[in-house]
This record gives structure tokens, sequence and C-alpha cells, in this order.
């Protein structure tokens, strides 16, 4: 929040199970406009192939988000 306050974009990255309460905190926190990519759960216990495969399917959405207006 701070970082945004500053004028630096930023993203939250959930995993699939995690995404309506982090819609429900980004709402509490009177922040519809939030920038949010949604992952595959659960991240812990996963091999470092699956997680760098799982990365790569979303990276393209962190970047836009990150670069393209709102």
């Amino acid at each position: 929040m701070k970082l945004e306050a500053m004028g630096v974009p930023t993203v939250v990255v959930t995993t699939e199970h995690f995404r309506r309460l982090t819609d429900q905190v980004a709402t509490s926190l009177n922040r519809p406009d939030l920038r949010i990519v949604e992952t595959r759960h659960p991240i812990g216990g996963v091999d470092e192939d699956t997680a760098r495969a799982w990365a790569d399917e979303v990276v393209e959405a962190v970047i836009s988000a990150l670069t393209e207006p709102q």
C-alpha cells in the first residue's frame, strides 16, 4: 500500500484457494483497483520444476498488471 501511494505499481499474487479472501481484503481496504494475479494452489510443498512452471503460467499476467494502465 505504501509503494502504491508513492506511485510504484504493485501486484498481489494469490492462489486460487485464497482468491476470495484476497478480494475480501481488497474490498475491506477500499482497494477495488488492487492488481491481483491468481496462480495454482498449493504452492507450498511443490517441487522446483512445478513451481517454475506455475510461475511461467502467470508471469505475463504479472507484467501486464504492473505495466498497463488501470
